[in-house]
């Protein structure tokens, strides 16, 4: 876009020079330079920002990644759904050479709604003890492609966590599954519910978020 707009611009200064500047002219020649830098620019970025968002690859050759050094968090439910989720979150960090932290959350309206405080502690050891394997079976997925990550595992309401992790890690990028549901009223729902996590991640942590599919 800066090839093309300069370029628009300088022929258009040349017709302004060759048709000596009426009022007219003068007029529309400015309208119209004026059009193509409010809009190529911008719709340039957008399309980028789209493409990176939604985990479109980065050529081959690109030698300058912008978030260098990035702190990356990945909340992760484990299973086949996570692994793509997983992938994403692994390519960033070697792109950006960046921190990687898994961060597994344990529901805590599970352990309310057990039965005395013997069986809630069970429960919570059982859940807690599942999320440290999710997170082992994440970070040996990193390590296959030559990234190291640490991991952690929490308790509390899943989405509120998630802002409350990236604020204390000063995460730079949350990389958060796209629901892919059964039904066009779920998807819906899904797709609403993701995106107010990622608006609560940005305007509350500062952070970027990356969906992955």
């Amino acid at each position: 876009t800066k090839a093309s707009t300069l370029g628009i611009s300088g022929i258009l200064l040349a017709a302004l020079i060759y048709f000596q500047a009426t009022g007219a002219v003068t007029t529309k020649v400015v309208l119209i330079i004026l059009f193509f830098f409010l809009t190529a620019p911008v719709g340039a970025h957008a399309l980028g920002r789209a493409a990176y968002l939604c985990g479109v690859p980065m050529w081959p050759e690109t030698h300058r990644f912008d978030l260098a050094q990035a702190r990356i968090v990945c909340p992760t439910r484990g299973g086949p759904p996570s692994q793509a989720v997983h992938e994403k979150a692994i390519e960033l960090a070697r792109e950006s050479r960046g921190e990687l932290t898994f961060l597994h959350i344990v529901k805590r309206d599970l352990i309310e709604g057990a039965a005395g405080t013997g069986e809630a502690m069970r429960l919570l050891n059982e859940m807690r003890a599942l999320g440290q394997s999710v997170i082992a079976a994440a970070q040996t997925q990193a390590n296959a492609r030559d990234v190291t990550a640490r991991g952690e595992v929490r308790v509390g309401e899943v989405d509120a966590e998630i802002v409350r992790f990236a604020q204390e890690m000063e995460a730079t990028i949350v990389v958060l599954g796209y629901p892919e549901k059964a039904t066009t009223s779920e998807q819906q729902v899904s797709e609403e519910h993701v995106w107010a996590l990622a608006d609560a991640l940005r305007d509350q942590a500062g952070a970027q978020v990356v969906m992955a599919r």
